[in-house]
Order: C-alpha cells, then sequence, then structure tokens
C-alpha cells in the first residue's frame, strides 16, 4: 500500500514535470498554425482597412489613440512611409504596429474645428509585399461637422510623384507658401491620379513634385516642381475642384555648365546639364585667364552629344589653369541658362594616340529621305588640320564610284554627300586614307586605308494630321505632337484662331497630343515657378494615342477641350 502511494506520487510529479513542455510544443504548434501551408497560389490579395476605432467620420474628436484594423498582417517596414495625418501636426504622431493592427496616438492639444486625416497611400504592404490597391483617407473633426471640400487631378511625370497642398494663412503666405512644409500631402497614383479630401473652406496653393521630395519645404534651385494653371484654389460654396491637372518637368530649372575638362594642347571640353543645340547662337564662352585677361574661344557643338561644346584658344601662353564663363539665357521670366564658372588645369602634353573614328559604329544603317539628300557624318577622335585634309575621302557602291561633295562640317567631323540621291537598302563604302588626313594633335590613322562600310534604310513614310477644335481660339494655341519612342521626337504648329490646325509630313507612327495656351509665346510650355510664383500655362492632353499612316490624311474634328473629371 505504501509502495502504491509512492508509485502514484512519483507519477504526478513526473507528468507535472512535463507540463511545461507539453505547453511549449502546443504554443510552437498554434504559432506555427498562423502560416498557411508551404505551396499553392501565391498571396495577390491586397490588404483592406476593414475598421477604425473611434469611426471614421466620428466628430468632436479630442485627439488621443486611433486604432487601425487591416485584414492581414502588414509589413512593418512599410508603415513609417504609408501614413501620414494631415494637415501636418507639429511633431509627428506615434505610430506603433500590432500586425494587423496599427495604431496612431494624436496629441492632445489639436486644434478646434478642424478635420484631421490619417492618409494610407500605396507604401503600405501586406507580409507577401501586396500594396494597398488605391490609397486610403479616413477622418475625424474636433468640432460638429467634417470639412467636405476636395481637390483633385492628374500629374504627368516619367517618375513617381507627390502632390502637396498649402492652405493660404496671410499675404506673406501668398509668396512665401513654399518654403514651410506642406499642410496636405498625397501620393500620386501609377495613373496621376491624387485627391485631397475633407477640405475645410479657404484658400489654396498647390504644387506637385518628384516623390524623393515629398514633405519637404521646395527650395527653388534644387526641387523639380510642377505648378497647377490656377494659382489660388478656392473652397467655399464650391466644394469639388477636380481638375486641377499638373505636368512636372523632366529636369529642373535652367541649363547648367557642368564641367570643364582639358583634352590636350589648346582644345578643351565644356559639358552642360542637357543639350545646348537650341541655344548655341545666343551663348557667349569667355576664357580667363591668370592675368584676368578675357579671350573668345572658337567653339563648337560635339557631334555625337549634344550637352558638350568644344573650345580652342589660339594662344595659352604660360597658364597652368583657365576659368571659363557662360552667360545667362533669358527668356521672359524663364531661365535658359544659368550663368556661371568653372576652372580647368591646362594640360598641353604631347598627345602619341592614333586617330580613329569615333562614328558611324560597325553595321550602321543610314536613315535616309526621298525629298532630299541626307548626308553621311564621319566623326573622329581628334581635332582635324581641315586646310591639309582637303581630299582624304573615296565613295563607292560595290566597285562603281560615286561622285560626292563634302565639307569639314567641324574639327572633329566631315559631312560626305552624294550628288544624287541615295538608293535605298543599299550597301556603300567609303575609304579613309592615312596620308590624306593629319590631325591637329597625335598621330593619323594606324592603318593605311580605313574602309567604312554601310547600308541606307528605306524611304520612310510620312503623313498629315488636320484637326479643328469644337470652339474658337481667343489666345495662341500651340499643338504638341510628340512620337512614342523610346527618344521621341516632338512637332509644333499654332492652331489658327478659327480651332484649325494642319500638320503635314509627319513620319509614320504613334503620337501622343498636348495643347497649351502659349501665354509667354516661345512655343514651348511653361511649367510655372514658384518663386517668383507664376502658375503654369493651361493644357489639354488628348486622351487618345493617334496613328499616323504613310500617304494618308488622319482628320481630328470637333476636339473638345473642357476638362472632365
Amino acid at each position: 500500500m505504501w509502495n502504491c502511494q509512492i508509485f502514484k506520487l512519483d507519477f504526478i510529479i513526473h507528468y507535472l514535470k512535463q507540463i511545461p513542455s507539453i505547453a511549449a510544443l502546443i504554443f510552437l504548434y498554434s504559432c506555427a498554425a498562423i502560416q498557411g501551408p508551404p505551396g499553392g497560389p501565391k498571396d495577390e490579395t491586397p490588404p483592406e482597412l476593414i475598421e477604425t476605432i473611434p469611426k471614421d467620420g466620428t466628430i468632436y474628436f479630442d485627439g488621443g489613440r486611433v486604432e487601425l484594423i487591416f485584414s492581414e498582417y502588414v509589413d512593418a517596414n512599410t508603415i513609417e512611409k504609408a501614413i501620414r495625418v494631415l494637415p501636418t501636426l507639429p511633431e509627428d504622431p506615434e505610430i506603433i504596429y500590432k500586425g494587423h493592427r496599427i495604431l496612431v496616438e494624436f496629441p492632445d492639444s489639436l486644434n478646434e474645428n478642424q478635420t484631421y486625416i490619417i492618409s494610407i497611400d500605396r507604401t503600405l504592404k501586406d507580409e507577401h509585399k501586396v500594396a494597398l490597391a488605391q490609397g486610403i483617407q479616413v477622418a475625424f473633426a474636433t468640432g460638429d461637422k467634417i470639412d467636405e471640400g476636395k481637390i483633385s487631378g492628374t500629374v504627368t511625370y516619367e517618375k513617381a510623384s507627390s502632390v502637396h497642398l498649402w492652405k493660404i494663412q496671410h499675404d506673406d503666405d501668398l509668396t512665401e507658401f513654399y518654403q514651410r512644409i506642406p499642410d496636405y500631402v498625397v501620393d500620386a497614383s501609377d495613373s496621376g491620379h491624387y485627391e485631397f479630401r475633407f477640405l475645410s473652406a479657404g484658400n489654396y496653393r498647390l504644387a506637385a513634385v518628384d516623390r524623393s521630395a515629398s514633405g519637404s519645404p521646395i527650395s527653388p534651385e534644387r526641387t523639380v516642381v510642377g505648378l497647377p494653371w490656377t494659382p489660388i484654389i478656392q473652397l467655399g460654396i464650391e466644394k469639388d475642384m477636380p481638375n486641377q491637372n499638373i505636368r512636372i518637368p523632366d529636369k529642373m530649372g535652367g541649363l547648367k555648365m557642368t564641367q570643364a575638362e582639358w583634352l590636350t594642347g589648346n582644345w578643351g571640353i565644356l559639358t552642360f546639364s542637357d543639350k545646348i543645340t537650341e541655344w548655341i547662337s545666343a551663348m557667349q564662352i569667355h576664357a580667363i585667364f591668370e592675368d584676368s585677361s578675357i579671350h573668345q574661344p572658337h567653339q563648337f557643338i560635339d557631334p555625337l552629344d549634344g550637352s558638350k561644346l568644344h573650345l580652342t584658344l589660339p594662344e595659352l601662353g604660360e597658364n597652368q589653369y583657365i576659368t571659363f564663363m557662360t552667360n545667362g539665357i533669358m527668356q521672359g521670366e524663364e531661365t535658359i541658362l544659368d550663368s556661371g564658372l568653372i576652372k580647368v588645369k591646362v594640360d598641353t602634353s604631347t598627345d602619341t594616340t592614333h586617330l580613329s573614328i569615333k562614328a558611324p559604329a560597325k553595321n550602321y544603317v543610314l536613315p535616309i529621305e526621298e525629298v532630299k539628300i541626307v548626308p553621311f557624318q564621319i566623326v573622329f577622335s581628334n581635332l582635324i588640320d581641315s586646310e591639309k585634309s582637303q581630299y582624304p575621302f573615296s565613295f563607292m557602291q560595290d566597285t562603281v564610284p560615286i561622285p560626292f561633295n563634302f565639307i569639314w562640317a567641324s574639327l572633329l567631323h566631315a559631312r560626305i554627300t552624294p550628288l544624287k540621291n541615295w538608293i535605298p537598302k543599299t550597301s556603300y563604302k567609303i575609304s579613309v586614307f592615312r596620308n590624306e588626313i593629319h590631325p591637329r594633335f597625335g598621330r593619323s590613322l594606324k592603318d593605311s586605308v580605313k574602309i567604312i562600310s554601310f547600308k541606307t534604310s528605306d524611304f520612310p513614310g510620312y503623313g498629315q494630321l488636320i484637326g479643328s477644335l469644337e470652339k474658337k481660339v481667343d489666345e495662341k494655341m500651340v499643338l504638341e505632337v510628340s512620337s512614342m519612342e523610346k527618344e521621341p521626337s516632338t512637332f509644333r504648329t499654332v492652331v489658327n484662331s478659327y480651332g484649325n490646325f494642319d500638320m503635314i509630313h509627319l513620319p509614320e507612327g504613334n503620337y501622343s497630343l498636348l495643347f497649351f495656351k502659349d501665354l509667354d509665346g516661345n512655343d514651348h510650355y511653361s511649367y510655372g515657378t514658384v518663386h517668383p510664383y507664376k502658375p503654369s500655362e493651361w493644357f489639354y492632353a488628348y486622351p487618345d494615342t493617334v496613328k499616323i499612316r504613310t500617304n494618308w490624311a488622319l482628320e481630328l474634328n470637333q476636339i473638345n477641350l473642357e476638362q472632365h473629371p
């Protein structure tokens, strides 16, 4: 009997000792059960906001905690960038992650009669990296009503963009608004659409920026920014202001001189932030020597890169450094070229390299035209002494010599033009003779004869675009037609006062159409500036792709330029 009791006691003690292990196994099993079994279809269902505590639309909100409950666990790493409280608070609210719940801690000191918005953009993702289907906004009011104002539109930009909104507080805010953090910020969708909701009555200014600058004050010198054509957006009796459309430029401000390099002898090169071809006739480049004397270099654009400008100086003296100075170019209030200075070390060491041909590349196909003779261009690696290089080329089709003319278009490249037009889809050869071509620096070609083989394209097809607007035009209206290629070609024409336009000789292909009011008369769309403040020019993007076909005249009649939500 005693032995039996001892056995029972030992068994109970042993069993109790196992309870923690058994509990641990149960816990591990239950944790593992949260995860779905491996395999099966990939989860592509976006997370959804299923509830807020307090409820969306709550009035007499006095701050404290707001709980956002989602349909599934969200990725903790995406929360910080995805959630904003609008209008912007003096200090960012605390945001706490709780799996499928997110807690937003508001301060107790909120403005009276103010609608506060929790904005959740598509940066928020679930555990499987699936983003929200669309942005979400929920509203809470400290007063007795939720504001109902709304501003919406579309941003046109090649990259991801954000839209900033400021409520104008006083007169100085009309000109200085961009210097402070915006009151409201939303990200434009993949299609460019944006929407501000729950706005109170008042006057607002709007701007769109690259998403990398989202939520920050705007620096006119550093921020790529686009503005609407409406300078002040007024919410009052009219509570819904759609079609506040914005275009953001691909680059910021005017052209800038970014780099200077001395190549050899009296030859240097300047690099600009973008192509300068259109403005070269207005550009003034001066060279400042170490004794402060100013000299005018000879200049020409690089035949392969329109952002590079080659310079030669007749005399260098003993200068070890030269400073290049560019003038500024203005067109109205728009800066085309920033003035600037850049210093470069002179390198007059002897060049011993052989001359080479930089263009055309191997297997080159020359695009030709039926109505004109397109010259063939040869670009060299070194400056050519054109006076000594009078007969450096011969030109053949198979074994038949081709009569031609040629000119030295610059110190780096020659243009060869046959007397009769090119034959489509035909092979040609041009020979370059070492003894007949003389570089200014270094040695001539390594081979006695360099053969350039190439082919011609077929003649391209051209079509015509004819159209009319539904209403007459009372201001200068420009139609901009852009090809939908990797490197688009752009064509412009002025719409006449009756609303008619006619564009002939458009290359075959697909195009987008943009109408804009050319208020500054420069034939280019103006995106607006924040300092001094100037709204953009009004524009209308034709919604359909236009296809131009060879020998066809496409008619687009009675185009309605009214903006639609």
